[in-house]
């Protein structure tokens, strides 16, 4: 156990880091209506589904149901595959507005695209390929992006296990 008097503090401070947060976007959103519709269409087979015997399928033959849960699949799959994570490092205010000053006459709104392309360390973006992301992606998505940027510049680094599992013990009914 290291003691106070042990302890390198300029070994610390080279080995600390900025926050980095990140958030993952996808590019093929739209397939949630598609997604949508499937799911109703299966909820409905199933329904349905009793009604056809073995004897009316042959062997091997997937069912109606069957085929609309490989479609979904295939569609899940699309999206799951159409994510982008964004990585954003935290900077602070004077760095923010260093970024901004060096670039004259910005609206408001090029104002935080400049500030957020620069906060941004993989991928890389401009502050125009910004611009028509938030376009292309929708207030929601885009406003995830926006969202974890303000957490890496201003909020305290920390870590949540609150989306694991709680451990069963004795007593509490799970064993």
């Amino acid at each position: 156990m290291t003691t106070p008097q042990e302890f390198d503090v300029d070994a610390w401070i080279s080995g600390a880091e900025r926050p980095v947060r990140s958030v993952t976007i996808y590019q093929r959103a739209g397939l949630i209506a598609d997604l949508d519709a499937l799911e109703e269409k299966i909820l409905n087979a199933d329904l349905d589904g009793g009604s056809e015997s073995v004897d009316e399928r042959r062997l091997g033959e997937l069912s109606e149901s069957d085929k609309l849960r490989a479609e979904y699949a295939r569609l899940a799959q699309q999206f799951h595959d159409s994510a982008l994570t964004i990585r954003i490092e935290g900077r602070d205010e004077s760095e923010r507005e260093k970024v901004v000053l060096a670039v004259p006459g910005l609206t408001p709104k090029q104002r935080g695209a400049v500030a957020l392309a620069d906060a941004i360390v993989s991928p890389k973006f401009t502050p125009e390929q910004l611009e028509k992301l938030a376009a292309r992606i929708g207030e929601v998505q885009f406003s995830r992006v926006v969202t974890r940027y303000h957490e890496a510049c201003e909020a305290m680094p920390s870590v949540s296990a609150d989306f694991l599992p709680k451990p069963s013990t004795q007593g509490d009914g799970g064993e």
